[in-house]
């Protein structure tokens, strides 16, 4: 496995699991977001989902395929661009202020994000071109993947209006 590919994989995997330990109701985000309508939280929601599982999925694609690097590029402006709405105070804003460990966990995904747009783009530098659409995530994972983020969307939507 070359450099920039296992570089990818392993800043996938940091950044998606960094995202994991943040999800509202869990032991570090601990901030109140009922001043947001359910439709906003619930989008925001699906975008940090959808990023977090979309990364996972990503990690899968680069290790078995070695493809992914443009989407993986992406991602790491997703996750930089995210933790800095947060923490320059842009998105969400909670009159509760946010706990020390979350604005570590923020700062270390926005430098995962930056590296991982970084690793991204050497990927797509030495990836070697593949003939045909490659290998596709079995439908049991397909189906896994999207009951896990309903449900992580659901609970986090509903943990961050404080229902949970």
């Amino acid at each position: 496995m070359s450099g920039s590919r296992s570089c990818t994989l392993v800043l996938l995997l940091a950044s998606a699991l960094n995202l994991a330990l943040m999800i509202p109701g869990g032991f570090v985000e601990t901030r109140d977001f009922s001043a947001y309508t359910a439709l906003i939280l619930g989008a925001f929601n699906l975008f940090l989902t959808v990023l977090g599982l979309g990364s996972f999925v990503l990690a899968y694609m680069v290790w078995r395929q070695g493809r992914g690097f443009w989407l993986s590029a992406l991602a790491g402006l997703g996750y930089v661009a995210v933790y800095q709405a947060d923490l320059q105070g842009l998105f969400p804003v909670t009159p509760v202020p946010m706990p020390a460990l979350l604005y570590l966990l923020e700062w270390l995904g926005t430098a995962l994000g930056a590296l991982l747009f970084l690793a991204g783009l050497a990927g797509i530098r030495t990836a070697q071109t593949t003939s045909g659409a490659g290998e596709k995530l079995p439908r049991p994972v397909l189906f896994g993947l999207v009951f896990a983020g309903g449900s992580i969307i659901l609970f986090a939507t509903l943990a961050a209006m404080g229902a949970i």
